[in-house]
Order: C-alpha cells, then structure tokens, then sequence
C-alpha cells in the first residue's frame, strides 16, 4: 500500500496491515505496532515529508511475516538511540521506533538504494490452528494469491489500459 507521507496516513497503514494480517493473526498487534513506528519515522525524517509517499510491503509466510516500509530516504541514516534508565524516563517519546523494531523483531535492516530507502522486519509466529504442514502451507498460498489479485485490481484501476489492451507499467517492479 503506497500513502501519502503525511501524519494522517500512519493510521491507514496501521488499518491496511490489521486487515491484510487478520485479527486472530498471532502476532498482528506486534506488525502494526512496528509499522507505526516505522511509518511515522518516514513521515517526520525522511525526504518523503516533502509531498511523496511511503509504501508499506507484507509478506506472510510460513512461520513469519516480512514487512517493508519505503520511503524516499534522507541525509540522516535511521539508528537505535541507546539511553540511560534516567533518560528514558525523563523523555517520553522520539527516537525509539527502531529500538522497538529491534526487541521486537526476529530479523530486521535498512537497505538504501537510488530509490530511496527500506527498512524491513521480520516477526516469527506459530497458528495454534494449524493441524499439519500441507495445510498451512495451502492457506498460505491462498492468501498469497488473493494479495495478488487485489494488487493487480489495484495497479489496473490505477494505470489505464492503451488501446491494444496492454497495460501499462510505470515504475519499477
């Protein structure tokens, strides 16, 4: 989901992540958490800020979530802020996104490229539902397909079709 990178979309992204991940999702208040820092992070630091947009990216997988929140990078380079217990409790907010990413996450990182600027976390989970391997992993590719279709609806509706009946793509995959 691609946003405007403005305060008023870090609720959108929250929303987008609850829905693509589902209620009862094991660790879906972790992702929207994590994607709440991140986002906002994008909004206030990032060369974003300026009129562009922040894109959020998720992936669930077998036994974790991959998400990636893109922005358009920056001259300063995202880092966790270490403080003392003294500090922590005299400031109440303000450089603890990735302090956050980092304790809750099982992998994350920041990739810079000419397009701007990732940074992706990953959230290990096990469904207490799930009574064997094959199923899983057949719910799973449903899931993966019907994130799919609804892209591809959403690319369509948003590039019109040329005359021959092509569509047209703009921008990189």
């Amino acid at each position: 989901m691609q946003l405007p990178a403005n305060p008023e979309s870090v609720a959108l992204a929250r929303g987008f992540v609850r829905r693509k991940l589902g209620a009862d999702h094991p660790v879906v208040d972790e992702a929207v958490l994590l994607v709440s820092e991140l986002f906002s992070n994008s909004v206030v630091y990032s060369d974003s800020r300026h009129g562009g947009v922040v894109m959020v990216a998720l992936a669930d997988c077998w036994e974790f979530i991959h998400i990636d929140v893109v922005d358009a990078g920056g001259s300063s380079f995202p880092h966790i802020k270490r403080e003392t217990t003294t500090e922590l409790e005299s400031v109440a907010e303000g450089g603890r996104g990735l302090s956050l990413v980092d304790q809750l996450s099982a992998r994350w990182g920041i990739v810079n490229d000419a397009e701007g600027r990732t940074v992706w976390f990953e959230l290990m989970y096990r469904r207490a539902d799930v009574v064997n391997e094959s199923d899983a992993i057949q719910a799973t590719a449903r899931r993966a397909a019907c994130t799919v279709a609804e892209s591809l609806a959403l690319e369509e509706a948003s590039h019109p079709l040329k005359p021959d009946g092509q569509m047209r793509w703009l921008g990189r995959f």
